[in-house]
């Protein structure tokens, strides 16, 4: 077996909940000691927070959903499976992807939307989880959406341990075990630079 193979779909979304919990959780439960100590006034890590858990939910999305595009899959995942834990996902969920997924990892600074006159904008929190997702409004077509780390990654949780309980025919299992390797020959185009790279480190010439 590849290292982090999984037999079942259960072990898939075990492995992901166990790192988001060891990894993030941890990060999170680190930030009030890092308040205490100076660090972090009157605000949080939250751009890491935000890139940490967004890839963490598009990868939920990708297991879940069937789409080609992750991007879809985020929306999907967001609108179904979180609006079941916490409702106010649906409705804003290709505004989330592209407010603060998109941005972050495409860019180092959060965007707003433009659109026809309209105007959406962000704001980002640690620990304010009664005002996630709460809709403001700057003016009539300006409005922003509150976003609480601490709460989305509760939800992330959540998600994860409900999809542990369901039934997924082992097509879970398949897509998980399809991320450990990637074949670059049969990339469109070849990654000919890449297998350049390896042929050398390896020790057999370039290709």
């Amino acid at each position: 077996m590849l290292p982090g193979e999984v037999k079942t779909d259960q072990q898939a979304f075990l492995q992901i909940l166990g790192r988001l919990e060891s990894e993030v959780g941890t990060i999170l439960q680190l930030i009030p000691v890092g308040k205490s100590m100076g660090l972090f006034p009157n605000t949080a890590p939250l751009w890491s927070l935000v890139r940490m858990t967004f890839p963490i939910a598009e990868s939920m999305g990708d297991l879940i959903y069937r789409n080609k595009s992750t991007a879809r899959n985020l929306k999907c995942v967001l609108e179904t499976e979180f609006e079941a834990v916490r409702s106010g996902y649906r409705g804003k969920a290709a505004i989330l992807a592209l407010l603060f997924r998109h941005s972050l990892m495409h860019a180092d600074e959060l965007r707003m939307l433009l659109t026809r006159g309209r105007e959406i904008r962000w704001a980002l929190s640690w620990s304010d989880r009664e005002n996630h997702l709460k809709v403001t409004r700057a003016a009539p077509t300006v409005c922003g959406i509150r976003f609480d780390t601490t709460a989305f990654y509760e939800d992330l949780v959540a998600v994860c341990r409900k999809a542990v309980g369901r039934n997924w025919g082992g097509e879970v299992a398949r897509r998980y075990n399809g991320w450990l390797a990637l074949n670059l020959d049969k990339k469109k185009p070849p990654a000919k630079d890449a297998i350049g790279e390896i042929a050398n480190l390896c020790g057999q010439g370039p290709a």
